[in-house]
């Protein structure tokens, strides 16, 4: 084992982190890096027991929060899906360091439950864990698939995350495991709402992972969060609509001068 994260750092500008969601890796940023490094420095992670940081335990959410906020710098955070989960928690925990944050395709409780709807159901997460058991890269192949179904260009896209993948390198089965076990369990509910530093939630209009009836239950939770919801994306938007989220984190991390 080893504490040593895997990371890239790349750009110029304002600080800017972006975090990975299940099974990824951080090669999963690089559509939309030409459109970020002129204005950020932007920093890249694999999470524990994946791509480069397959060697770091992964299986305690913990030791997973304090290894991050030891390794990465100062910055704006931007977590994507379930990466979005340990963004926040790092942001709610060391605002004085995070003290922005990003939320791509991100459900505060991806999980449907008594009073909750807004989530997938439960058995679209047990399924993936069963056909883990079988293989794991078909399993991969059907979440990428899911991330990106409905868009006109899904063929062309879901070659590209595959390919993305493998590149970044393959996760442990621990790490697969874990990551379903907090999608299933979760509920940062309460702590999306105790968030008091600027917020931007991305989603996409087309997701099948984190419906877009979220557009309306976010401000519910907490009603200083900015909502964007990208009518033509999925579940990837950074992938599929790479210069229309750069656009928004320019806006929403370098707002323009009024003096």
């Amino acid at each position: 084992m080893t504490d040593q994260l895997g990371i890239s750092r790349q750009g110029q500008g304002a600080p800017l982190t972006l975090i990975h969601g299940w099974g990824m890796n951080k090669a999963i940023f690089e559509p939309i890096m030409p459109w970020l490094q002129t204005d950020f420095m932007v920093t890249r992670i694999d999470l524990p027991g994946h791509g480069e940081s397959i060697g770091v335990k992964s299986d305690d959410f913990e030791d997973q929060l304090c290894l991050l906020e030891k390794t990465l710098p100062a910055s704006t955070l931007a977590g994507w899906s379930m990466g979005g989960l340990l963004a926040q928690q790092l942001a709610l925990r060391w605002p004085e360091k995070f003290n922005k944050l990003v939320l791509f395709s991100y459900n505060p409780c991806f999980v449907q439950k008594p009073g909750w709807t807004c989530g997938v159901e439960r058995s679209v997460f047990e399924e993936f864990a069963r056909s883990l058991n079988k293989d794991w890269r078909a399993t991969i192949q059907r979440f990428i698939g899911l991330q990106l179904h409905g868009l006109p260009q899904a063929r062309d896209l879901i070659r590209q995350v595959t390919a993305l993948l493998l590149r970044g390198g393959q996760p442990t089965r621990l790490a697969l495991d874990f990551g379903l076990e907090l999608l299933l369990e979760y509920d940062a509910r309460a702590d999306l709402g105790a968030l008091n530093i600027p917020v931007m939630a991305i989603l996409g209009a087309r997701d099948k992972l984190v419906p877009p009836c979220l557009e309306q239950e976010i401000p519910l939770i907490n009603p200083r969060i900015r909502v964007e919801c990208l009518a033509q994306s999925a579940h990837a938007p950074f992938v599929s609509h790479a210069e229309s989220v750069a656009e928004l984190l320019r806006g929403f991390i370098k707002p323009p001068s009024t003096g």
